[in-house]
């Protein structure tokens, strides 16, 4: 029997550490306003989704309700991705001196907050999210039916949405406005581990477990189209009204996510363990790549080409991250045994 193939899963991953990459440098911006809002705000909510939706498929791949087994595989996962995240927190260090991070605003508690909910650096949210909404889902994997599992979640992103890109209908509230606010003085921001991850993480693991679904690529890709092009009719609409407080949660991220995924599932695409996991250091080193571009262009007097050009800016950031990644992984690959599984192999 052959193995499945999911390179395109590989592929689908290292597209969306591109679109985190044009979140934070909107390549349009000096071209189109409009165009930029519809890139970097609306179309790059789709990779984070991406992201969790894959771990969970390749996570609840490989639990089995046993609870040594299952245990030994999360905690292992668990390790691996608290390891990199302290990684992560000192590479930032120099940058968060740079910025004024430990100013007089810098608390004990604003620490704790930063590390458990909302990162030290703009983009590190991520990984204490990866944590704490892998932990979530497990644990209603242990307890529930997959139908109640995403029952439970989708409730959990409801609280997110109104949090997030629904907050307009919140303020309308006194009680549960109060609520929010309460909230916000634990957390920035509901687009977490709480709120965010477990949906995402919860479909990839119903994907893991159900027969894949029988559609061919072009309705996959059909239905991915109409989904993302709805998400982009929902982000207008309350962006024209005000009512996002941030804008990562959308309801159609859901569905756009859902069928990108299955679509993927179908490519036949090659890959490799190396570019498997250039993606994960692309978004760990991409803010990185955003200042050396900013300096160098600077120090050669290019600032009209790579700082000005905002899509000049966005591509060369993606060549120097891809570049950085490239060598952090060969790095990687010479100090490590080679019969050693990967920090994040196939996750």
């Amino acid at each position: 029997m052959s193995r499945p193939n999911f390179n395109g899963l590989d592929w689908l991953k290292f597209a969306a550490a591109l679109l985190v990459v044009a979140n934070h440098t909107s390549p349009f911006l000096s071209y189109s306003a409009a165009a930029d809002f519809l890139l970097s705000n609306l179309l790059t909510r789709i990779a984070v989704p991406v992201f969790f939706m894959t771990t969970g498929f390749f996570i609840f791949r490989r639990l089995t309700r046993d609870p040594l087994t299952d245990r030994q595989v999360l905690r292992g996962y668990l390790l691996k991705t608290c390891k990199l995240y302290a990684i992560a927190i000192l590479l930032y260090v120099p940058l968060n001196l740079y910025t004024g991070y430990f100013s007089d605003s810098f608390t004990a508690y604003s620490l704790i907050k930063d590390i458990v909910f909302d990162g030290t650096f703009y983009h590190l949210w991520y990984l204490p999210a990866l944590i704490a909404g892998l932990s979530i889902t497990v644990i209603m994997y242990r307890r529930m039916s997959m139908k109640a599992m995403l029952a439970a979640a989708g409730f959990l992103y409801i609280v997110g949405l109104l949090g997030d890109s629904y907050f307009g209908i919140v303020q309308e509230a006194e009680g549960i406005a109060r609520l929010y606010e309460g909230m916000f003085a634990v957390f920035d921001y509901t687009r977490n581990g709480l709120f965010y991850a477990p949906i995402f993480l919860t479909i990839g693991a119903w994907a893991a477990k159900q027969k894949p679904p029988t559609r061919t690529p072009f309705a996959n890709a059909a239905l991915f189209a109409g989904s993302l092009g709805m998400m982009v009719v929902e982000g207008t609409l309350l962006h024209a009204a005000g009512a996002p407080r941030h804008d990562s949660m959308y309801v159609f991220a859901i569905p756009a996510a859902y069928f990108l995924f299955h679509w993927a599932l179908q490519w036949k695409v090659r890959s490799s363990k190396r570019f498997r996991e250039w993606r994960v250091w692309i978004y760990i080193l991409h803010p990185i790549a955003i200042v050396l571009v900013r300096g160098a262009a600077e120090a050669l007097k290019l600032e009209r080409l790579f700082i000005a050009n905002s899509l000049l800016h966005f591509a060369a950031v993606c060549v120097v991250s891809i570049g950085m990644s490239s060598i952090t992984v060969r790095l990687l690959a010479i100090n490590r045994n080679s019969d050693r599984p990967s920090l994040f192999h196939r996750a």
